[in-house]
């Protein structure tokens, strides 16, 4: 019989021992993923890079792009999500921590991922203000496009995001 677990604080997550792998917070969840293997990172660094290059053509104003750096979301028990590449909003709130959901948030999606972590993953961020979420599918070289506006949308070639008007993301280009 499976014993019930209580929630985790952000408190008391912040204060756990550092581990191999990549630990997040999930509405009082701790979820910890194995090492990304280094194809799952040469991705993530690819879309990175497509990423700052969008965001230096753009005539808004900055915002950085950044990879592997976790948002501290919601109250407590609250959530700690890490995606694999983010945009955070120019005018992000700050402490020791990004506070609230990334402008935008990427999801490199294999096997570690379940889908109903996933799940709640994209609903947390959407429910905190991110404008978009990605999630990447390498098998596939398909891209999920989730909006704020509650719409979804598969690509697998290069689409354009409201967040880079007239500046399409080069989707096949990070499977290079």
């Amino acid at each position: 019989m499976a014993t019930a677990v209580a929630p985790v604080t952000f408190t008391e997550f912040a204060a756990l021992p550092e581990r191999p792998g990549k630990q997040e917070l999930i509405l009082g969840e701790v979820i910890a993923v194995p090492p990304a293997k280094l194809f799952h990172m040469d991705l993530v660094h690819r879309i990175h890079e497509s990423l700052r290059l969008l965001l230096s053509a753009s005539d808004r104003r900055p915002a950085d792009a950044y990879i592997e750096t976790g948002y501290q979301i919601g109250s407590d028990p609250g959530s700690w999500l890490v995606p694999d590449a983010s945009v955070r909003y120019p005018d992000h709130r700050r402490g020791d921590y990004l506070e609230g959901a990334p402008m935008l948030a990427v999801e490199v999606v294999f096997e570690s991922n379940t889908a109903e972590q996933l799940d709640r993953k994209i609903a947390l961020y959407l429910e905190h203000g991110a404008q978009e979420v990605w999630a990447v599918y390498a098998s596939t070289r398909s891209l999920w496009q989730y909006r704020n506006d509650a719409t979804a949308r598969r690509h697998t070639a290069a689409f354009e995001s409201a967040l880079f008007p007239g500046r399409p993301f080069p989707l096949e280009s990070i499977w290079e």
